[in-house]
């Protein structure tokens, strides 16, 4: 008998500790239980313990394999230096304009003579010919915005050659060169397209600038020595600052393609059938229905 009661014991011993450790296991599995040691009793883990023996050398030391610290012995992230380019700097007395200006591409040959190499650098950092060009289009209402930010450039980066490129009429450059929205500013090394720039709707001047200039070793002039007759005609010409109301002969191509491409799903779908014998049906009891009032 008591052989019995002694085995009935352990096994619901063995059975309640089972069930204890499963429970244990599930608690330790949403953090709400720690399989505490004597070795780790008395450190807490995601933060230091205090170490009597080092008080004098340290104030307190944390468990190196703390993962809740480690963020704490990691360095910080190297920042990268700005990607830079060298210009060669024009001479402004030999120019012959008066002032600087934008420069308006009429055909790809401009644009193939502006980008052409000057020199033979083929690195960045060796003095090169550098080209800002801006991609846009005067239909694009963005572009229409940031045109006067645009016009005033030359005049505060004399040295240094600025392009416009109407992206729609010379649609190949903007797969060549990357362009995926409008505006874009590309600066161009030896004729090689580096890094671009898409200003958003809180840029301003300063920021175009910023960019040329952390950029290149080019820097602007004195704003006060730049006549404020010429910035203010600049802030209309050449690039107007309200978009123009064109016809998109491609984009209606392209809707009309759209629509005669739904209308040919919509002839093989069972709704449209359904309709079709609808109205046949319906047709033909008016025609019935007038011939009985005629007969």
């Amino acid at each position: 008998m008591n052989q019995n009661l002694l085995f009935v014991f352990l096994l619901c011993a063995a059975q309640g500790q089972a069930e204890l450790s499963g429970l244990l296991s599930a608690l330790q599995y949403f953090g709400l239980f720690s399989n505490l040691t004597v070795h780790s009793l008395g450190v807490s883990r995601g933060q230091c313990h205090y170490s009597f023996e080092t008080l004098l050398e340290e104030r307190h030391k944390c468990a190196p394999d703390d993962e809740h610290i480690l963020h704490l012995n990691q360095l910080p992230p190297v920042r990268k230096p700005p990607f830079m380019m060298k210009c060669l700097q024009r001479d402004m007395e030999n120019e012959t304009a008066s002032e600087p200006e934008l420069l308006i591409m009429a055909s790809a040959k401009d644009i193939v003579n502006l980008l052409k190499p000057i020199g033979n650098a083929t690195k960045r950092h060796e003095p090169g010919n550098c080209v800002l060009v801006h991609f846009c289009t005067a239909s694009s209402l963005e572009c229409a915005r940031v045109a006067s930010m645009v016009n005033v450039l030359p005049h505060f980066f004399p040295t240094l050659p600025i392009a416009y490129v109407d992206a729609y009429e010379f649609g190949r450059f903007n797969a060549e060169f990357g362009i995926v929205s409008l505006p874009t500013l590309m600066l161009f090394h030896q004729g090689r397209p580096l890094i671009k720039f898409e200003p958003g709707w809180k840029d301003s001047k300063r920021s175009f600038a910023s960019f040329i200039m952390s950029h290149t070793n080019m820097k602007t002039v004195n704003p006060q020595a730049i006549d404020p007759i010429i910035l203010t005609r600049a802030e209309m010409e050449p690039l107007s600052n309200k978009p123009i109301v064109q016809t998109d002969y491609y984009l209606g191509l392209a809707w009309a393609f759209i629509l005669v491409c739904l209308a040919n799903f919509l002839r093989q779908t069972a709704l449209w059938k359904q309709l079709v014998e609808m109205v046949q049906r319906n047709w033909r009891e008016s025609e019935e229905t007038q011939m009985e009032m005629v007969d």
